[in-house]
């Protein structure tokens, strides 16, 4: 087959020329608009909802609250949008429905709320005694123990205790969260962006207590989703989808970008304490790591954030434990590298502390506790590269690196700082349909979704090598409920599972080529064994003859109403094997004492993530993890008022991101990594580059002023004098 390298995006011209059509820019003809109406309290009832006001109103159309939404069959997913109850300031309580969006956010002013408010708990350290274990932190058990970790702490030649604290980061996507829906009968569109729309249809269809195929989910477009475009919305999208049945109308509703702060999930605030021991020589002996998370008083929720603790380093003894406390707050979900990149804060910076204790340099310290096989379970790893992402560091420069505190460039003091990066590999179901066209046009089609990471292209890529033929011969359509059930955009794993999928389609489709070609006397090809055939640069040639054909003429001959086929994949059962993505991150800063400013000037990466299919999009994806944990490291933190509840500065003047002013110089390296234990043998490179870097930046700034900071996001206060 022909390797098809870094092919341009199959979507870029029409991102970059505006026809590619989002969802909340779907067309349709007499649609309303709609606008939320938010609680101003943290906790209490709603006793009543006056639509009155509005009713007068030029266009309005319709109020939807949770009086209406008592239709809706009783689920998690529907129970904000049911109930009276308010858990957090800037719940929606009602949706105003009107001509236009002017106009129903007018209506949604003049309802007038009825509101009993309650003590509320705004803080994690108002509610300690409350705090409990919840059943699983992601797929996970909250509590794990391994040997005996006290005696181990107790024995130890070096213990650290340190607690480290991670600040709410909030979920921004370019793209606000909408919906555009429309009734026919007793069917349903959906046009939403969304990280699932399988996921999204069945909950419609059970809300609505309609049969799925009913509902028909479209998200072919979606400006970033990064864990947020999911089931935190859905209360306020039903709400919309309600309205559109009960006027008869399509109805469109576009959260605002203060609303994204209260609606859509947060990265979950943790403190953890953790306590690590090693013996003489630098080998751990004993970990203990214990977490603190808010979670919301209508939702648990929690980060695996001390996963990583179980299975990263080799040490015999290992207690973890995750406890959540409820406070009147926005509910948290999984954000880039969720858990894994707060765990990892804690525990690199505790290795980079005890590296400097030990007189051991901290990357040499990482290669003594290399973990050979799974700590936590003893299967071998299916691949770890982890070691060789560690000799990365002459790449960066690390044998020169200068004494703490020692090197100036005018008034910047600079330090290098080093973490290690991993992230698990998951793989989810997925089916694909194929079809070849009699002039070699090819057709992939795949219900998942793509929000920015490449899928369209990657699947593309694929399709096209499986039959070797250029990319401009191949369409791909995705992120429609209509088409062959595929992954959910998450964790990671979309590649991963849809890249065997694809291959087995591919393969069938050959061997229908190969079969026809071999039957048919005219051919030069006839006769010819499958495994003798060769796909490539638009032919199918053989390999022990000095004969070929082109595929557009094979199939006008022999297959004139083209070629359709399917490929699945399951997720793995019972694997002998565990499986992680590996990185080490290298990292240079400046920090001015006496401003308390501190630049990232350049990181250099280096991962291992198994087969990348496409390096272009691949580095493109680490850049983008290591922009979102500079963000984390450096600027974003959401603070709430604790007398109100509500959240201080909703928008982009106060909550602060990176920009291209605090970028860096990039270095990514992406090692050649064959796992032939994981279906296509891919893991997954989305999360690498926000888990360690963090961690990474915390060390270079000690290592810059001697300032050990335990506190995310470091801010001015912590490094100035």
């Amino acid at each position: 087959m022909t390797r098809v390298e870094s092919p341009v995006r199959l979507e870029a011209a029409l991102k970059v020329t505006g026809r590619a059509v989002y969802e909340a820019e779907t067309p349709m003809t007499g649609m309303l608009h709609a606008a939320l109406v938010e609680a101003p309290i943290a906790n209490g009832r709603v006793l009543g909802v006056d639509g009155g006001p509005a009713r007068g109103l030029p266009g309005f159309a319709d109020l939807v609250s949770y009086a209406e939404a008592e239709v809706f069959k009783p689920s998690g997913s529907t129970a904000l949008a049911r109930e009276p109850r308010i858990h957090f300031a800037g719940q929606p309580v009602a949706l105003a429905v009107a001509g236009t969006l002017h106009e129903a956010e007018a209506c949604a002013r003049a309802v007038r709320l009825d509101l009993a408010a309650e003590p509320a708990v705004t803080a994690m350290d108002q509610a300690l005694e409350t705090a409990f274990a919840p059943d699983i932190v992601g797929r996970y058990p909250a509590t794990t123990l391994r040997g005996d970790p006290g005696a181990a702490l107790a024995e130890a030649s070096l213990v650290l205790r340190n607690r480290y604290e991670t600040a709410v980061n909030n979920h921004h996507p370019m793209e606000p969260h909408s919906v555009v829906c429309a009734w026919d009968g007793d069917r349903v569109v959906v046009h939403t962006g969304t990280q699932a729309i399988f996921a999204t249809q069945r909950l419609v269809a059970h809300a609505f207590q309609i049969p799925a195929d009913q509902v028909r989910v479209v998200s072919r477009f979606m400006g970033g989703g990064f864990g947020c475009k999911g089931q935190l919305w859905w209360p306020w999208m039903m709400w919309a989808i309600l309205a559109s049945r009960r006027t008869g109308r399509p109805v469109r509703l576009e959260l605002t970008r203060a609303q994204l702060f209260n609606l859509v999930g947060r990265r979950q605030e943790t403190v953890q304490d953790l306590a690590i021991g090693f013996d003489a020589e630098g080998r751990l002996t004993g970990i203990d790591h214990a977490v603190l998370g808010q979670t919301a008083t209508h939702g648990d929720y929690a980060d695996g954030t001390a996963r990583v603790s179980r299975w990263l380093y080799a040490c015999p003894n290992v207690a973890t434990t995750h406890r959540i406390v409820r406070t009147n707050e926005p509910l948290p979900i999984p954000m880039r590298a969720p858990g894994v990149a707060p765990g990892l804060f804690a525990l690199e910076s505790a290795l980079d502390e005890a590296a400097g204790r030990l007189g051991i340099d901290p990357v040499e310290l990482r290669v003594r506790n290399y973990a050979s096989k799974d700590p936590e379970t003893d299967r071998p790893w299916s691949s770890n590269s982890l070691l060789d992402c560690y000799a990365a560091a002459e790449r960066f420069g690390w044998s020169g690196r200068p004494a703490a505190g020692k090197a100036r460039d005018g008034r910047w003091r600079i330090g290098w700082g080093m973490a290690t990066s991993v992230y698990p590999v998951h793989h989810q179901p997925c089916r694909v349909r194929v079809r070849v066209e009699p002039d070699a046009g090819l057709l992939v089609q795949c219900g998942t979704q793509d929000f920015g990471q490449g899928a369209y292209t990657a699947i593309g890529q694929l399709a096209a090598e499986g039959l070797g033929l250029p990319m401009d011969n191949v369409r791909v359509e995705l992120g429609d409920t209509d088409l062959p059930e595929g992954p959910f955009t998450g964790g990671s794993m979309v590649t991963a599972s849809f890249t065997p999928a694809v291959e087995t389609a591919m393969a069938r489709l050959r061997a229908m080529v190969a079969e026809r070609v071999a039957a048919d006397g005219a051919s030069p090809l006839a006769d010819a064994a499958p495994d003798d055939l060769v796909f490539e640069g638009g032919l199918v040639r053989s390999r022990s003859r000095n004969a070929a054909e082109g595929l557009a003429e094979i199939l006008a001959r022999l297959a004139p109403d083209g070629l359709e086929t399917e490929g699945a994949s399951a997720a793995p059962e019972n694997m002998a094997f565990s499986a992680n993505a590996y990185g080490a991150i290298f990292v240079e800063v400046g920090v001015d004492p006496d401003l308390g400013e501190i630049r990232v000037r350049r990181v250099c990466g280096a991962f291992a993530a198994g087969r990348i299919l496409n390096p272009l999009l691949a580095r493109s994806q680490y850049v983008g993890g290591l922009i979102g944990g500079i963000g984390m490291a450096l600027h974003e933190q959401v603070a709430t008022d604790r007398a109100s509840g509500r959240i201080v500065g909703d928008t982009f003047a106060d909550y602060l991101i990176p920009v291209h002013a605090d970028m860096p110089e990039f270095d990514v390296l992406m090692l050649d990594e064959d796992d032939p234990h994981l279906p296509g043998g891919v893991k997954g490179v989305g999360m690498l580059g926000t888990a360690g870097v963090q961690a990474a930046i915390a060390n270079a700034v000690f290592h810059a002023v001697g300032k050990r900071v335990r506190r995310l996001p470091i801010r001015i206060e912590d490094v100035i004098g």
